[in-house]
């Protein structure tokens, strides 16, 4: 590859690059106003992602064309470059409780002027870091690359240093080790136009927009790791609505004053935002468990236990049990509250969440929901439960009164035997006194 290739390439991943970044932030702009944190995070991404669209080629074209300011080669956009210096500065300085806005602007202020300055005097034409009028020793890109790496080497240490902190949070981890990733990017960017200042190589000059492109998408990636993990919930959520629907709807059917409204189309519930599928999820949960709780007055704890028999001999393995279990009394009790039978006294079974939080209930019910459709559910009827119990006992039963009879047939006959011991011989009386007598 040849420095005109790589130059070529460069400038595609480098505009790319810019493009995602600005998709990026204006779609995190309403989470972030929210947040102070979040906000001052997003201004220093704004600002770096200001600082790299000025150097596009189309933008750069674009500002000579229209600003007379913009004459002097480069010189609007390195100003727009210490404005961006100064927003990552300023987040950093406030993420550490220091913040200082007033001497973070006013030297950016003072730098711009410096700038300026130097430009139409000591340095003619110095924005322009390729042109040939500029020697190494140019007080304007040394005031410029200063400027800059102040800013981006202690917000790639802070990124960092708070990645490395947030060790149980891996999302959170990734996404500061990526933003620590593209502000090191930015500063290595900065260090190679000290070298291209220095030495001049013609290849290092051609890996610019590469520099900057590898930058954009860094940073991209870190600032996009919440919307990433939103939309992973958010279609999570989703998912967990659509299965749950045939259970909630089958509940709300036998306890229909448990739901705020009456099932409809099933497919509705895939509309709406991040925000509401939550809360109609969440919803969704309570009214599944208030039927739940209702349903639970017609069912005694022998049931539970005749459903929980049922269910191990079907071989439903162990993480499922308590989730199949509940699916074969909230069948039974759906039965027995539709035909319209009493609450039964005493005992209930155990309907507390199988869990401490939301997604723990969630998961228990869509387990619940699976145990629906098994053959384990399916089969279990405890009403030939019952049916085979009573007959054993009744079996049981007769076995003891045949037990008992035996007994009273020799009762009977021994009072015989004694009401007629005068018809008895001799002989045999004797026999009985010496029986009955030590």
């Amino acid at each position: 590859m040849n420095i005109a290739s790589l130059y070529h390439a460069g400038t595609q991943v480098e505009l790319s690059g810019a493009a995602a970044m600005w998709v990026v932030i204006f779609l995190r702009l309403p989470g972030a106003l929210r947040s102070r944190q979040q906000r001052m995070l997003l201004f220093a991404v704004i600002g770096l992602a200001g600082s790299i669209t000025v150097y596009l080629d189309p933008v750069t074209a674009l500002i000579n064309r229209n600003l007379v300011f913009a004459q002097s080669c480069g010189l609007f956009m390195n100003a727009w470059g210490v404005f961006s210096a100064a927003l990552i500065l300023d987040f950093v300085l406030a993420a550490t409780a220091d913040r200082r806005p007033w001497t973070v602007y006013g030297l950016m202020a003072a730098t711009i002027a410096a700038l300026v300055t130097l430009n139409f005097t000591v340095a003619p034409h110095s924005g322009c870091v390729t042109s040939r009028f500029v020697p190494w020793y140019s007080p304007f890109w040394w005031l410029l690359i200063a400027a800059h790496l102040v800013a981006v080497i202690p917000c790639a240490v802070l990124c960092g240093r708070y990645a490395y902190r947030a060790r149980e949070d891996r999302p959170l981890r990734a996404g500061l080790a990526l933003l620590a990733a593209g502000f090191t990017s930015s500063a290595a960017f900065w260090t190679v136009v000290l070298g291209f200042l220095l030495a001049r190589p013609a290849w290092l000059g051609a890996l610019f927009p590469l520099n900057i492109g590898v930058t954009a998408w860094l940073t991209t990636a870190g600032a996009s790791l919440p919307l990433v993990l939103e939309a992973r919930r958010w279609t999570g959520n989703m998912a967990a609505l659509w299965r749950l629907w045939p259970l909630w709807r089958d509940l709300v059917r036998t306890v229909p004053h448990v739901a705020l409204s009456p099932p409809g189309v099933r497919v509705r519930d895939l509309f709406g935002g991040p925000r509401t599928t939550y809360l109609r999820l969440y919803r969704r949960v309570i009214e599944i468990r208030d039927a739940i709780l209702i349903l639970a007055d017609h069912v005694d704890t022998e049931t539970v236990e005749r459903a929980r028999a049922h269910v191990a001999a079907h071989g439903v393995p162990e993480g499922e049990i308590e989730a199949a279990v509940t699916a074969c009394w909230l069948q039974f009790a759906s039965r027995a509250r539709a035909a319209g039978e009493d609450t039964r006294p005493g005992p209930h079974p155990r309907t507390a969440p199988q869990g401490d939080d939301l997604p723990a209930e969630i998961a228990f019910l869509l387990a619940v929901v699976r145990a629906r459709g098994g053959a384990a559910v399916a089969s279990f009827d405890p009403s030939e439960q019952n049916a085979e119990k009573r007959q054993g006992e009744q079996r049981g039963g007769r076995r003891h009164q045949g037990d008992q009879h035996v007994p009273d047939q020799h009762v009977e006959q021994g009072l015989a035997g004694g009401a007629g011991a005068a018809g008895v011989h001799p002989a045999e009386r004797g026999r009985v006194h010496h029986r009955d007598t030590p």
